[in-house]
């Protein structure tokens, strides 16, 4: 597919965050790579067409994306000439705003408009990926547009307004509630949201209108202009044979699958199944368990010692279920944290590894050389043999492979986990985790069934079948 380079002219929307950890300081912020700016007339026109003409002979103009509907909710008929996919967050206002715009577009084009609904919940609203989770539950339950709509009157969003709107919905509750205790639609919601990313979305409402992508809560006056002109080419494709249930096929047909930037971002990203290795690494957990979480961290980063609090909870949670692997990415701001990287391995010489590193994250990223004697000590470690070590380039090599393999793989800071290859970065809540772990779990337990025995689980689960990214 060709090269598709998007500048986006975002407003009344809301934006994606990064994670927090330890990043070495820039010298000056790196400006992304981008097309010339747009004048603000082009800028206001709807989907701002940058397409290279490649498809124009099926008779379907205009920039358009591949948007696979899949089991998304949708409301209205399937003949309908017009498909809007909305990616939506119930909790954010632009979303709020964007839906009464929908439902003015649904009441005006009624039977030829139809509204499909994606998941896409920003890290940074809190509520937002239990109510996209909710809303799964409540579409199992045949009720999804009832609950999408009262979650969208704004009139809170927390624990208690879910349940709240979940019985005006008439759900059941209890189901609800054992279906968020055990993550049951977040592999569904993830797929929503690698879909998203894919198509180039950054942020909240994003539409995509017979694949026209429209950024942001827009006016009544943009939605009517694209959907007049959807319903004159869908009239015309009918008329060449195209049949009504297939005329979102016919619009999209065509479409960009991913949008591919001519600079992407420096970083891990999260749609990518990364081959990491467990080599000699430090680990805890059975080597068999379906899921393994490789750590690269810093001994001297909160962020680290704040990313194994939760850690240490995902262990207590999932228990066999879960093998965790430690690896050394000492950063070269933190002035004790290489000199830790030693004192952890002079510990796991002598079969102390993880008392010793449990022990050090104690300590909350506060200490000095004294600290790693004096744990040493607690721990009964030989403390000749410790400071012979500690002060030598003994394990020096062990860990600036580490630090290398890190650097590879696209890591810049801690922590960084990768969850069967897919990564984390930075101290995620604990909810992204048990997402991710979650849905590694269903991942391994298909392979299991398929007959794939334990042994090299882990090995098999970095080289998936293709296509990767469909998830």
């Amino acid at each position: 597919m060709s090269r598709l380079v998007r500048v986006r002219f975002v407003a009344s929307a809301c934006l994606l965050l990064l994670s927090v950890g330890c990043r070495k300081p820039a010298a000056a912020p790196e400006q992304p790579e981008a097309s010339p700016v747009a004048s603000e007339d082009a800028q206001r026109l709807p989907a701002f067409d940058m397409s290279d003409g490649s498809q124009e002979p099926g008779g379907v103009p205009f920039e358009r994306f591949y948007v696979e509907l899949g089991d998304a909710p949708v409301r209205g008929p399937a003949t309908a000439p017009v498909t809007i996919v909305a990616f939506s967050d119930f909790e954010c206002p632009y979303c709020e705003r964007g839906h009464r715009t929908i439902q003015q577009v649904e009441r005006e084009y009624a039977g030829k408009v139809r509204v499909a609904y994606k998941a896409f919940p920003l890290d940074f609203h809190s509520q937002a990926m239990f109510a996209a989770l909710a809303a799964r539950s409540a579409q199992d339950q045949g009720k999804f547009w009832e609950f999408h709509d009262l979650l969208f009157g704004q009139r809170g969003l927390d624990m208690q307004q879910l349940d709240t709107y979940a019985r005006e919905a008439g759900l059941d509750t209890a189901r609800v509630h054992a279906d968020l205790e055990a993550l049951k639609w977040g592999s569904a919601v993830q797929r929503d949201l690698r879909q998203a990313r894919r198509l180039g979305v950054t942020g909240t409402p994003a539409y995509f209108i017979n694949g026209r992508y429209l950024s942001g809560s827009k006016p009544i006056e943009v939605m009517r202009e694209v959907i007049d002109k959807e319903l004159e080419l869908a009239a015309g494709w009918q008329a060449s044979g195209v049949a009504p249930d297939k005329l979102y096929a016919h619009a999209i047909a065509k479409g960009y699958r991913e949008v591919q930037y001519s600079k992407p971002r420096k970083g891990l990203k999260p749609d990518v199944i990364y081959p990491v290795p467990v080599g000699s690494s430090p680990q805890r957990g059975l080597a068999g368990a379906p899921v393994t979480i490789v750590e690269f961290g810093d001994f001297e980063c909160q962020f680290c010692a704040r990313g194994n609090d939760t850690l240490e909870k995902m262990r207590r949670r999932y228990g066999d279920k879960l093998r965790v692997v430690f690896k050394h990415f000492p950063l070269s701001f933190h002035g004790h944290a290489f000199l830790a990287a030693r004192a952890a391995l002079a510990a796991e010489a002598e079969g102390k590894f993880w008392e010793f590193h449990d022990r050090l994250y104690q300590t909350r990223a506060d200490f000095d050389e004294a600290t790693l004697v004096a744990i040493a000590r607690e721990l009964g470690l030989n403390a000749k043999k410790f400071k012979e070590r500690l002060y030598s380039a003994e394990y020096d090599a062990k860990i600036i492979a580490d630090q290398e393999l890190g650097a590879t793989l696209g890591v810049r800071g801690t922590p960084a986990y990768f969850v069967n290859g897919r990564a984390l970065d930075g101290a995620v809540p604990e909810l992204e985790f048990r997402l991710a772990i979650q849905e590694e779990l269903e991942r391994a337990e298909a392979l299991l069934r398929e007959g794939s025995p334990a042994a090299g689980l882990y090995e098999r689960l970095l080289t998936p079948k293709q296509p990767d990214q469909s998830r």
